[in-house]
């Protein structure tokens, strides 16, 4: 795991992250985004729970980008959630959705702009639960990954769905699963109300052994590590 935190996702490869707010989903997608773009890579990223701007500074505040670092500029946002609050596109956003609850008209604004990136590139749907919330269609969403899943991996570029885990039940969670290739839990463990704790847990992963336990997500200089792994 360590591995795929440091090399990022093999070319290819869709991958669903599912895992309760406050898990480390977020950091967990911006480290790969951004070590993605320091090889070189293009990233494109939908946001549809938070602004492009908020998401910097959230990555600057866990340290993953130092002020001076101009690399997350180069994150190609598709803000989908400044809309809900009233807000003009914000100043990172390449493209802006205003109805994320029309499922189609979101999947042709990613593919127009996946077609625009170069093969390797990572595309991030953060989140899949922001959609599904919109349309409160369960089987327009299984649509929607299937096919932008596909039409990304037969580019040659990979993929990240994140669903917030309490959005879904467990039949849907499990619906989803069989659409991509890979899927990795997080969670938070509060220590005595002293702490929390975030873990991660591969269930399955093209490349990578499952992980039959729970490890620590720690961040430290080189960025998110697990413990003991």
């Amino acid at each position: 795991m360590n591995t795929l935190l440091k090399e990022g996702l093999p070319q290819g490869t869709s991958l669903l992250l599912v895992g309760p707010p406050g898990s480390g989903k977020t950091s967990f997608c911006l480290q790969l985004a951004l070590d993605t773009i320091r090889e070189g890579c293009e990233v494109l990223y939908l946001t549809t729970e938070s602004t492009p701007t908020n998401i910097l500074a959230h990555a600057l505040g866990v340290g993953l980008l130092q002020g001076d670092d101009p690399i997350g500029q180069k994150i190609k946002f598709i803000d989908a959630y400044s809309w809900a609050i009233g807000m003009r596109k914000d100043e990172y956003a390449i493209d802006r959705i205003n109805n994320p609850s029309d499922i189609n008209k979101v999947s042709l604004v990613i593919m127009n702009q996946v077609q625009l990136l170069s093969p390797s590139s990572l595309v991030i749907v953060d989140s899949v639960s922001g959609l599904t919330l919109a349309s409160q269609m369960k089987e327009r969403i299984r649509n929607f990954i299937h096919v932008l899943a596909h039409r990304i991996l037969r580019q040659g570029s990979r993929v990240i769905f994140v669903l917030e885990e309490g959005a879904h039940d467990v039949a849907m969670i499990n619906s989803l699963r069989s659409l991509v290739q890979g899927t990795i839990r997080t969670r938070i463990i509060d220590e005595d109300g002293c702490a929390l704790r975030r873990e991660l847990r591969i269930l399955s992963l093209i490349g990578a052994s499952p992980l039959t336990s729970w490890k620590e997500m720690i961040l430290d200089e080189k960025g998110f590590q697990l413990k003991g792994d």
